[in-house]
């Protein structure tokens, strides 16, 4: 139970004196606490302040940041790509570091597309086809079985489309109606390569309705013959296609018989059998997606003259089936017939038929009506009367009219009769709107006979709904074939981006440096100076946490330094910021003229951009500044090459020009480091050093390997393009029988090439192909991080390079030192958070003792109102018994 002495002051003793206590208390509290409290408010809106400003001065050196670099200065617009004789707009562009001020003549010749291709109509793509066997679909295997749905397989396709290595192919069902469904594929790239199917002996393909029975050779872009696709050049075909491989067979190429077996042989054996039987054939590289295939051409002919060898073609995709489009056709329901129940023909009476046994009784003077429209949708109506003599024929002439039948306008029908039907053709492939409706009215009492109705025997529709094409354009002359129709290796630095194809249409490219941009990255360095300018004048003002601050002066000073000063390493009038118009004002402010700087991009761009880079000139024109980091210091350095880099090479020796071998050709592989690819060339008994080398370019540039082969006498010599110990190639050989590729005098090995050494104002540098970075052992050594290119082969002193760090260079180093996180601000914010610890401390020390003091105070009291509650009481007592005795006495 609460104690009511020590809750309620002055129970007792009348005195407040718990009000005292906290008047005590405050005026320990302001004495103690307050100045405290108020020392650690100041540190932390201090370090608030100085979190506002590095975050000012971070927005200030990433400006800087973005002049510093040259590629600050390639900002470009592109104009022009639309057609003066359509309107249409063509193509657009963009352009990025690197392009080339001009103009330039574009000639859209044809724009790529993703190949699309469509199936045969079915009644249900529910319902199983009855249909068993297996094809290929861009090397992958889809297995057919007798209660697949047209659903069914569609889903079996687009499960080949997923993981590593997709098949590139969608499979989707389109319904025309309740009974009208068809399968389509869809490429799911651009360009020529588009969707390469192979169908079984069986012709599942075929009765799907993707393909037709037709083949016809598998034409290269060069017109050279070409297999479909795999994914390896030394891998066996079987392991890489979708179907049931034929026996080994012989194919014919060039009218020599060459022996395949699929099981076994790849695109690399199949190529050297070819060379060693005297013929041509290349494996070449191409790449859709990111993937990278092979393909078999040889500019022979080709054929085979038995079924195994015909097959073996068709799944090595030189012999593909056809994908020609099918007419819609209509016919009769019934068929006629004439008055003694044979099928009608040509020559019967139009008075004579029947249908189903029952006569028409059509008789001269009735009425004929032929109804219906065109493929295109255009209305046929016309109607003639019925002679005496008029036969089927008749009926068909009028069907067939010229001028006013299906015979007519852009999209005309040919109607014959088929076993007793009437069949009407479209004259087009395709979609159709193809129908017909047959009646005659009797002149004897009006009434109306119909001949039946006229059904969709077939449904017209493209099998190819798309051809796959490659983007083709002609920039100043030259054609350019791409997969997509973006176009970025056609101009340098430009990328074009293929809209709409207009053969003999040239449109203009102009290309041209954009001033505005360039104005806007140097205002963004204006702005992000005023805004620390604006700051530091703010903190200026009373009571402001950083006002006199002389860490925030000398920071703004030093920026207010560097714009004044001239940049060390440039003559000529481009050497202060002031001169391309970035200039201080009188207020302190830094103000772009955008007159002058644009004046001066045009008039003198080299030295504008010098001015403002982080960049390196050199006597030497095989020296080039490649690189240096904030701790590089402008001067000119000494440059002292020990070892120029070389690149990957072998030369043969011993050669006699000519190949010796057995029947059986060898095998030369080439593996290139730099691209990845690996190719193999045949080497065959009388191949000359001439045709070797052919050859191996052929395979180099088809592979896009970065070597290139040439001879020295008779020997042959390869020699890779790119510097350095990380560019290899590796040599080896497959013998095919006796392995006579000594006599070529190039071992089986791996060849690198050797980077750059010396050193860079004396300091020693590493090399790492022809960059050579200076690598100082002392730590603030000027030349640390500073990198160049030398592209020459001698060796010894190469003269200097003048290393400049531009206005860009100078203000991101000055705004760097207070900016980054371990800098001058940092330390600033690091001093001020232990004193905010320590006053954190201190606060709550004091705020302790001031507690105790109020306890201390508290029990006090209250051991006073205790005490004179105790007299109190006493005095009661007294007086009671006093009063008592008085009574008594009484």
């Amino acid at each position: 139970m609460a104690d009511p002495i020590g809750s309620f002051s002055g129970l007792a003793s009348g005195v407040q004196w718990r009000d005292l206590v906290d008047q005590l208390v405050s005026i320990d509290k302001r004495r103690k606490l307050d100045p405290v409290t108020a020392r650690k408010t100041l540190a932390q809106s201090r370090v608030a302040a100085w979190t506002q400003f590095q975050s000012l001065a971070v927005a200030f050196r990433d400006a800087s940041k973005a002049l510093r670099d040259s590629s600050a200065f390639g900002a470009f617009k592109v104009s022009g790509g639309t057609s003066a004789a359509s309107g249409r707009t063509l193509l657009s562009a963009s352009a990025s570091y690197g392009a080339t001020p001009g103009t330039y003549a574009v000639e859209v010749l044809d724009v790529a597309r993703a190949n699309k291709v469509s199936g045969s109509v079915v009644s249900s793509a529910t319902s199983a086809l009855g249909l068993t066997g297996e094809f290929g679909v861009n090397g992958r295997k889809v297995s057919v079985v007798a209660t697949d749905t047209l659903g069914s397989i569609r889903d079996k396709i687009n499960a080949l489309n997923v993981g590593a290595s997709p098949s590139g192919i969608t499979a989707s069902v389109l319904s025309t109606g309740p009974t009208q469904h068809r399968m389509v594929l869809s490429a799911d790239q651009t360009g020529a390569a588009g969707i390469e199917l192979v169908d079984d002996a069986g012709g599942i393909l075929q009765s799907l309705g993707v393909v037709d029975s037709s083949k016809t050779l598998n034409v290269a872009g060069n017109g050279g013959v070409q297999s479909q696709r795999v994914s390896s050049t030394t891998a066996a075909i079987a392991t890489m296609l979708g179907v049931t491989m034929p026996p080994p067979a012989t194919i014919n190429i060039g009218g020599r018989a060459i022996s395949v077996d699929l099981a076994v042989d790849s695109l690399s054996s199949i190529a050297a059998k070819v060379m060693a039987a005297g013929g041509n054939a290349t494996v070449t590289s191409e790449t859709v997606g990111g993937r990278t295939s092979y393909r078999l051409v040889t500019s022979d002919t080709v054929s085979a003259s038995t079924v195994d060898g015909q097959r073996t073609l068709e799944v090595l995709g030189f012999v593909k089936n056809g994908r020609g489009g099918v007419a819609q056709v209509v016919q009769s329901e019934n068929a006629f017939t004439d008055t003694l129940g044979a099928t009608a023909t040509a020559a019967t009476l139009l008075s004579d038929l029947q249908v189903n046994g029952n006569p028409l009784a059509l008789a001269a003077g009735d009425s004929f009506v032929i109804q219906g429209q065109r493929g295109d949708g255009t209305v046929v109506a016309l109607n003639f009367t019925v002679g005496a003599s008029d036969t089927v024929q008749t009926l068909l002439a009028k069907i067939n009219d010229p001028a006013s039948g299906f015979g007519t306008g852009s999209r005309t029908a040919t109607a014959a009769l088929s076993g007793g039907r009437i069949v009407l053709t479209d004259s087009a492939t395709g979609d159709s709107q193809l129908a017909l409706s047959l009646s005659a009215t009797r002149a004897s009492d009006g009434s109306v006979v119909s001949l039946g109705r006229q059904l969709v025997n077939t449904v017209g529709r493209l099998r190819e709904v798309v051809s796959g094409t490659d983007a083709k354009v002609r920039v100043d002359g030259v054609v350019v074939t791409r997969s997509t129709n973006t176009i970025s290796d056609a101009l340098n630095g430009v990328s074009l981006a293929l809209q709409q194809a207009e053969v003999g249409t040239t449109v203009t490219l102009n290309v041209e440096r954009d001033a505005d941009a360039l104005t806007s990255k140097v205002k963004a360095v204006a702005d992000a100076y005023n805004a620390l300018v604006k700051f530091r004048t703010e903190q200026q003002g009373d009571g402001k946490p950083l006002k006199g601050n002389p860490t925030l002066r000398s920071s703004i000073a030093s920026l207010t330094s560097q714009l004044l000063s001239s940049v060390t390493g440039l003559s000529g009038s481009y050497n202060r910021a002031g001169a391309a118009g970035l200039a201080l004002q009188s207020d302190g402010a830094l103000k772009l003229d955008d007159g002058v700087f644009k004046a001066a991009l045009a008039s003198n761009f080299t030295d504008v951009v010098a001015l403002f880079t982080t960049s390196g000139t050199s006597t030497n024109s095989l020296l080039s500044y490649w690189s240096s980091t904030d701790k590089t210091v402008p001067g000119t350095y000494a440059i002292d090459i020990t070892a120029a880099a070389t690149t990957p090479a072998v030369t043969g020796s011993g050669f006699s020009g000519t190949y010796v071998d057995d029947a059986t050709a060898d095998t030369l592989t080439i593996t290139d480091a730099i691209s990845g690819a690996t190719g193999s060339i045949a080497l065959a008994n009388g191949d000359t050093t001439d045709t070797i080398v052919a050859r191996l370019n052929s395979l180099f540039a088809n592979s896009k390997m970065a070597i290139t082969a040439s001879k020295s006498g008779n020997d042959l010599v390869l020699t890779g393009s790119r510097y350095g110990t990380a560019s290899t190639f590796t040599v080896a050989y497959t013998a095919g029988g006796t392995d006579g590729s000594a006599q070529l005098g190039i071992p089986a090995s791996t060849f690198a090439g050797t980077d750059v050494a010396g050193t860079i104002g004396g300091v020693a540098a590493t090399g790492s192909g022809q960059i050579l970075t200076a690598a100082p052992p002392l730590v603030g050594d000027p030349t640390e991080g500073l990198a160049v290119t030398y592209s020459g082969t001698a060796t010894g002193a190469m003269g200097d390079l003048s290393f400049t760090l531009g206005v860009g260079g100078m203000l991101y180093n000055a705004a760097d030192t207070f900016a980054r996180q371990d800098g001058t601000v940092y330390d600033q914010q690091q001093a001020l958070d232990k004193s905010i610890n320590d006053l954190t401390t201190r606060a709550d020390t004091v705020q302790q003792q001031i507690d105790r003091r109020r306890s201390a105070l508290i029990k006090q009291f209250t051991e006073m109102e205790r005490a004179i509650s105790r007299i109190q009481a006493q005095g009661t007592s007294l007086t009671s018994f006093i009063n008592s005795l008085q009574s008594s006495n009484n």
